[in-house]
């Protein structure tokens, strides 16, 4: 029997913005789609600003997408959305068909609503597990209880889970679900398919500009190294987030003379950014083994920097270490402007060496973040739950 399946509020307004959780969803669509799924996406019913009515729009060579216009707040919104809601999961479901629903942490209140009608028209319910929300820093205090609430209890609604880490499978073990492991995603080309690289040389860091706390020592650490190396490699910052995050960074690089050895860069066009990955002689990847959220989550990153196979730099912290080794997969330094400088040293020493790096980086990827290798999995799983 095909499979049908719906992602439900998994995306952060898909196919009018990019995020990380945005590509996550769309290489999962892929893989089942290589696997005869069908697929549609129904961004969240709380609704997006730039939407005015319900609209549906296929994006090319992915699937269709269902998105509803915000009205009003958080808990208004999803009430004066429900009814399109109901509407289009009666007509997405196919009689032919498994009909699954995949959701990923929404408010409860809006995790209940979702999980009451998807059971109610016959969907098994497959929630996504990409973070564990108490660990999660950005979380609005008030809206912290809310998702203290949901971790809890989540895994009593759902017929499965998906988690992306190690760490999250402890925690939801206590639920009794039947669950498999998804981990960062990314589309795997042949080695020989991928170009050699240029001979400008550099580290590159991509990065929202919000995390300021973890840019400037990559800067810092960056400028101690290149007091080592009179020809050392630039430093190149893709940046996303707003104009005053972005200027706070850009300001302290140039109130600290680094602006011939640190580039911004800012909207960089996808494939441009991959031909970035792809030529980088280190790609970065900081993560702090003080801290929950960076043991419980895995940066979708990663997916895509092995897939250019440029070596990654990063430390031994949450699924880095479960799926890469030091030097030979990775290389992994100390959580430190020393560790870092360090690193930078040593692939400007180790040139062929961290090139090899990079191709084992590669392998690892193929073998476990391709989204079609993913896809067979998933599929595989649904047909059993």
């Amino acid at each position: 029997m095909r499979l049908n399946v719906v992602f439900l509020g998994c995306t952060s307004g898909y196919g009018y913005s990019f995020s990380a959780v945005n590509t996550k969803t769309e290489f999962m669509v892929l893989g089942l789609k290589n696997q005869g799924a069908y697929c549609t996406v129904v961004n969240s019913v709380v609704g997006i600003n730039a939407v005015y009515a319900r609209t549906c729009f296929n994006v090319h060579g992915v699937c269709d997408v269902i998105s509803y216009p915000k009205k009003g707040n958080q808990f208004i919104s999803p009430l004066r959305n429900i009814k399109a809601l109901k509407s289009d999961l009666k007509q997405l479901y196919r009689a032919d068909s498994k009909n699954i629903i995949i959701l990923e942490s929404p408010d409860y209140h809006i995790y209940l609503l979702y999980c009451y009608y998807a059971h109610k028209y016959g969907y098994k319910v497959v929630t996504i597990a990409h973070e564990w929300l108490p660990t999660v820093k950005s979380i609005h205090p008030l809206r912290r209880p809310f998702s203290f609430i949901y971790t809890k209890r989540f895994g009593k609604y759902t017929d499965a889970i998906l988690p992306i880490s190690e760490y999250i499978i402890k925690k939801i073990k206590h639920f009794n679900r039947p669950y498999l492991k998804v981990p960062v995603l990314a589309s795997f080309y042949e080695l020989s398919d991928i170009c050699s690289k240029n001979e400008e040389h550099y580290f590159l860091y991509c990065v929202y500009a919000a995390y300021k706390r973890v840019i400037i020592p990559i800067i810092e650490a960056h400028a101690q190294y290149r007091k080592s190396y009179e020809k050392s490699y630039v430093l190149i910052l893709v940046l996303g987030g707003d104009d005053a995050q972005v200027k706070i960074i850009s300001d302290y690089v140039t109130c600290h003379g680094y602006d011939n050895n640190v580039i911004i860069r800012r909207n960089v066009p996808y494939n441009e950014l991959i031909d970035l990955y792809r030529n980088a002689d280190g790609l970065i990847i900081p993560l702090d083994p003080d801290s929950e959220q960076d043991h419980a989550r895995f940066s979708q990153k990663i997916a895509e920097y092995v897939s250019s196979a440029s070596p990654i730099i990063s430390c031994k912290v949450g699924e880095v270490d479960y799926y890469f080794k030091d030097k030979e997969s990775a290389i992994l330094c100390e959580y430190s402007k020393h560790g870092f400088m360090e690193a930078f040293s040593w692939v400007t020493s180790h040139s062929s060496e961290a090139a090899f790096i990079g191709r084992n980086g590669y392998e690892v990827g193929k073998k476990y973040f391709d989204y079609k290798v993913v896809g067979k999995q998933l599929v595989d799983f649904f047909k059993k739950i």
